[in-house]
């Protein structure tokens, strides 16, 4: 299995939308309305945001592809305290379950280690199945944090940290 993990240049910012306009309904479906999925989507992931989110010092992007195809992606950001915070990290449902998510966190891991941070944090919807896996590599729930994002809709997470 050929898989490799990249820092994504600016020209592949469409790949990140692409990717999280077919992984996202996948995952939160079950989660959210439709409405509310949408609004997320453009939230989060139109072309301005994510030329914002690129542009942040200390944030990248990256992504991971396997057997040729660009099958997941992550986005990290770098703080001046040591600190590093994970705000994306997806992969294509029909890679999942095959160790490459383990391999796109531990990447993340060693990258953010490299870079001087003491401690990883991210944050996850409380009804998302990824809660387990996260878990699983080692991270844990520090606090629960319900943030409104505009037109009455509210995201319901965990933060959750790993030390580094």
């Amino acid at each position: 299995m050929d898989t490799s993990i990249r820092k994504a240049l600016k020209a592949e910012l469409p790949i990140i939308r692409r990717l999280a306009l077919d992984i996202w309904p996948a995952t939160y479906s079950s989660i959210l309305s439709q409405e509310q999925l949408a609004y997320m989507l453009e939230l989060f992931y139109s072309d301005p945001v994510l030329e914002k989110d690129f542009d942040k010092p200390g944030y990248s992007f990256f992504l991971l592809e396997q057997e040729g195809k660009d099958t997941g992606f992550a986005g990290l950001e770098l703080k001046e305290d040591q600190t590093a915070h994970l705000h994306k990290i997806y992969l294509s449902p029909d890679h999942q379950g095959k160790g490459l998510g383990k391999k796109m966190i531990q990447f993340i891991i060693d990258f953010a280690k490299n870079a001087g941070a003491h401690s990883l944090t991210l944050h996850v919807n409380r009804y998302n199945k990824a809660l387990q896996f996260y878990q699983a590599v080692g991270f844990e729930i520090i606090k629960e944090l319900d943030t409104e994002i505009g037109n009455g809709y509210l995201m319901n997470d965990y933060v959750m940290k790993k030390d580094l």
